[in-house]
């Protein structure tokens, strides 16, 4: 027990904050006639079915359910390396180690299926919410005259209701991006390898079941989307080191070039150390970049390969 009270000690949260019950009225929809003193305003009209309340209170629960799943499924991992530790260090017996991989298989199953699915929750909504960020900037663009701009500087409160959804707008696309930047594609396509590895090795004698074809089609379905995008990026790791080793091949002409020039004595000794000491910093930076770049894109394409062939492999 304890063992198992050692690597089951998290578990998810199940309270949830209660939904606010009041929604921000839509300034989109409010007719131009609006530029009037505050005891004047009408009353907001009905907001719509994407309005900044609605979609924030989606974004803000789709958030706490996303950190959480990526918490536990690096929680989860982290448990599955030191349980593969004491399996082969003769701490514990190969029936324990069966016991509890496959426990803790369920788990980050049931962790790795729910970030994919939050993931693309969070990628639609901030879809829609940038769709409705510039429908605000359009209507804005409308009040770039020099009335309206005096009225507003004027009424803080007619001001306050005008730009107050863009900005909430503008807040929730930072938040998804904050959340989606927390997990890499780096680091998914680590977890798909590890889960993918897992079902291999714990569900080998169930080949066909249901929990395998689930498991794999999320992998692939998420596989598919972190190979698109490794796509671009490794484009763009190309042209960088392409950048970079032009800019290494100028700097090893001009060191020729100052060996030249201080052999017929234009540079002197002085001279001559200054402008190499820096040209050969300025080199060496540049060479270790150019290394770092291709491992990572090494290490990227194998991790990628890796999980094809894993799921390839199917148990």
């Amino acid at each position: 027990m304890g063992l198992l009270g050692f690597l089951f000690k998290s578990s998810r949260k199940s309270s949830e904050n209660s939904l606010r019950k009041d929604r921000v009225a839509d300034s989109s929809q409010r007719p131009l006639d609006r530029f009037q003193t505050p005891s004047q305003v009408k009353q907001p009209v009905p907001a719509r079915a994407t309005s900044v309340g609605q979609i924030e209170e989606e974004v803000n629960s789709a958030l706490k359910a996303f950190q959480s799943s990526v918490k536990e499924i690096k929680e989860t991992t982290l448990k599955l390396e030191e349980l593969t530790k004491m399996f082969k260090s003769g701490e514990i017996p190969e029936n324990v180690y069966r016991l509890v991989m496959d426990e803790l298989g369920a788990h980050l199953s049931m962790s790795v299926e729910e970030v994919f699915k939050l993931r693309g929750t969070l990628e639609l909504a901030r879809a829609r919410a940038k769709l409705e960020w510039a429908k605000e900037k359009i209507g804005l663009k409308e009040l770039e005259n020099p009335d309206s701009q005096s009225l507003l500087k004027e009424d803080a409160y007619l001001r306050h209701e005008l730009y107050s959804p863009l900005y909430k707008w503008e807040d929730i696309i930072s938040k998804i991006d904050a959340a989606l930047s927390s997990l890499t594609i780096e680091e998914e396509a680590l977890i798909i390898e590890q889960y993918l590895s897992l079902l291999k090795e714990r569900l080998s004698a169930k080949a066909g079941s249901e929990e395998i074809e689930r498991g794999m089609a999320v992998c692939q379905q998420r596989l598919n989307s972190i190979s698109e995008k490794w796509a671009s990026i490794r484009r763009d790791k190309i042209e960088q080191v392409m950048n970079l080793e032009l800019k290494a091949s100028q700097i090893r002409d001009e060191v020729k070039e100052a060996d030249v020039r201080f052999a017929v004595g234009e540079f002197n000794q002085s001279m001559y150390e200054y402008r190499m000491s820096a040209m050969q910093v300025s080199l060496s930076e540049s060479e270790k970049e150019i290394s770092n770049i291709r491992n990572y894109i090494d290490d990227m394409d194998m991790k990628i390969f890796r999980c094809s062939e894993l799921l390839r492999e199917k148990p």
